[in-house]
């Protein structure tokens, strides 16, 4: 039986283990010597990644699109906004440099259709990034969760290439914080959650690889970013992410300061719900 390692070791990156949110792909293309002068929002919300885009590229045009439903999408102003429905992107074929998706596939209702959609409308070398649930509990509608392996397995089928997967919080995590009532200071861990931070320390323990660090988080993570690729084009250059190259390691053992698996199990269990 294939291990998780033998079917995604390519697309697990050894330069650095952080715990990453589906920005961290934007900055990176947007502030990179191939940087897309246009940046397509499926499923763009409020709107919200048009200012991390112009962040990073103050002239990058924004284009937002998402469903019909979308009261937020409604409300944006000052933007340029399309509705679909939920599947026929309103683009032509090989047109967009880059479209980018934060943690809106697991709400998606027919991801192969729309996963083929976007293979058709990215040009060659194109980019689809962004980030999806694996292990988060049910919110806003959302109907599935990925495997980042299944995750693949779908992006292939639909002529695309998963280059890149990196994890973002955790799933442990993402449970305490939805039974706990999402408090404010579970806002955190969206940049270090808990069992990251002791993957973390394991990782320095047993001086194991950013690749085998990153591999044991994405087996529990909650959320995940991918870099998915339309094939074609010309080589791209990515830049060298000197501001993420060595991981934080926090010393203190993660066990003492929040509870985490058997501990978190006893809590949730003896717990009131609030």
């Amino acid at each position: 039986m294939a291990t998780l390692w033998e079917l995604m070791a390519e697309h697990i990156p050894d330069d650095h283990s952080r715990q990453v949110h589906s920005q961290y792909y934007l900055e990176e293309e947007l502030t990179g010597p191939d940087s897309p002068s246009l940046v397509v929002d499926l499923g763009c919300g409020n709107g919200a990644s048009a200012g991390w885009a112009r962040k990073w590229r103050s002239d990058v045009l924004w284009v937002g699109i998402d469903i019909l439903q979308s009261d937020p999408t409604k409300a944006i102003e000052g933007e340029q906004v399309l509705f679909y429905d939920g599947v026929n992107l309103p683009f032509a074929d090989n047109s967009l440099p880059l479209i980018y998706s934060n943690q809106v596939f697991e709400h998606v209702r027919h991801p192969e259709p729309l996963l083929r959609e976007i293979a058709r409308v990215l040009q060659p070398g194109g980019l689809f990034i962004g980030s999806t649930s694996q292990l988060e509990p049910y919110h806003h509608w959302s109907l599935w969760n990925y495997t980042v392996y299944g995750f693949k397995v779908l992006v292939s089928d639909a002529g695309l290439e998963l280059t890149e997967v990196r994890p973002g919080i955790d799933g442990i995590a993402l449970v305490q914080r939805q039974w706990f009532g999402r408090r404010p200071e579970h806002g955190s861990w969206f940049k270090r959650s808990p069992l990251n931070m002791e993957i973390d320390k394991w990782g320095v323990t047993t001086k194991r690889h950013a690749a085998q660090v990153n591999l044991r988080k994405l087996h529990y993570c909650g959320q995940f970013s991918f870099r998915v690729q339309k094939p074609g084009g010309p080589p791209r250059v990515r830049p060298v992410r000197t501001d993420l190259a060595t991981p934080i390691i926090d010393p203190t053992p993660v066990a003492r300061k929040r509870p985490l698996l058997r501990r978190l199990a006893r809590k949730l269990l003896a717990a009131p719900r609030k």
